[in-house]
């Protein structure tokens, strides 16, 4: 079933937003999904970026109805850099669903009293990245020592559990800069920390550079590995709405499928549809998807949106430990792969 996308989509605004809202507990956490005029459960997801390709899978799925013939009318809450976390966002009773970028983010909000259940992970390799300039190739932390280095803010962590895996007392300049990589192509610092799926893009497009101009090095790579775009809830909220959460998931895995079969759909529903007034670019969309993809299958062999807690608790917690966070939850305790099961099991009959 193909349609003209009905969905409902709310961006939040580019600049002013008062973030007033802690995260902690909602008294709204828990309650039943909510039935649209047209019999529809409503479920508000917030995306942890602005509605571009990154989101191209699910722009596919509701975009063919796949929602729909889950009883789901989706509300789909924009993201970007001056909009509230989608930690926030859930927190605060204002979405049912959060698809949050940083994982390493996400698993430090627990200890802000939050109760939060994940059901799947879009990114079964975080896309972070380290990118530099072929001239000056960053493939470790004893490659920058002492050097100047770039990065957006709060990223400044990764840099020092790079060293610190290495055995190395963190030695470096930090400037932070924002999400456009001029200030490397500038020399105005050895590294910079970014999106294996973005800022690479930049570099071949508006620099006219080619891959054999630049390295990145994956935070896997550097010891770092994390899943990316966890998809969560409030714990009460997922286990009373097990049913949204199955179909949800299952009408997700419908179309990040298909998005491997042509890239160029999701990019443009992205450019087109759900990302019309961003003023994105279709060729630059269509290679990010492109990119993204092999970070949706991962390199393991799991199904779509799998959370392997001993990976978990074993490589990801040592990266996250170097990085200076502590008392991390037991990761049996969040993760729930049962409504991701189900919904794999459903699709494969």
């Amino acid at each position: 079933m193909t349609r003209t996308p009905a969905r409902r989509l709310r961006l939040a605004a580019a600049s002013g937003v008062a973030l007033t809202a802690s995260i902690a507990l909602s008294a709204c956490a828990g309650s039943a999904a909510e039935e649209s005029a047209d019999g529809l459960t409503t479920v508000r997801v917030s995306l942890g970026w602005i509605s571009n390709v990154e989101w191209a899978g699910f722009w596919i799925a509701d975009a063919n109805g796949y929602y729909e013939e889950e009883g789901l009318d989706i509300e789909w809450i924009g993201g970007g850099p001056n909009a509230p976390t989608t930690m926030q966002s859930v927190a605060a009773g204002d979405a049912d669903i959060g698809i949050n970028a940083g994982g390493q983010q996400w698993v430090a909000s627990f200890a802000d009293g939050n109760e939060w259940t994940a059901i799947g992970a879009l990114f079964q390799e975080s896309p972070g990245a380290i990118v530099s300039m072929a001239d000056d190739p960053v493939h470790s932390a004893e490659d920058l020592v002492g050097d100047t280095v770039m990065g957006q803010e709060g990223t400044q962590i990764m840099y020092d559990a790079m060293f610190r895996l290495e055995g190395l007392e963190p030695d470096y300049e930090f400037i932070p800069v924002g999400f456009d990589i001029a200030p490397l192509v500038e020399g105005q610092g050895s590294a910079y920390t970014a999106y294996s799926t973005n800022q690479p893009i930049m570099l071949e497009e508006q620099y006219e550079l080619s891959p054999d101009d630049y390295v990145v090095t994956m935070y896997t790579d550097l010891g770092l590995p994390m899943y990316g775009n966890i998809v969560y809830g409030q714990s009460d909220y997922v286990a009373g709405n097990g049913d949204v959460m199955e179909g949800f998931l299952r009408a997700s895995i419908r179309g990040w499928e298909e998005n491997a079969d042509d890239p160029a759909v999701g990019a443009e529903l992205a450019v087109n549809e759900y990302g019309a007034d961003l003023g994105l670019d279709l060729v630059q969309q269509t290679r990010e998807n492109e990119l993204q993809q092999e970070l949706v299958e991962g390199a393991s062999g799991d199904p779509l949106f799998w959370m392997d807690t001993e990976r978990l608790a074993g490589e990801m917690y040592t990266g996250l430990d170097a990085a200076g966070y502590e008392d991390l939850p037991d990761p049996e305790s969040y993760v729930d792969m049962s409504y991701l099961e189900a919904a794999h099991a459903s699709l494969a009959e």
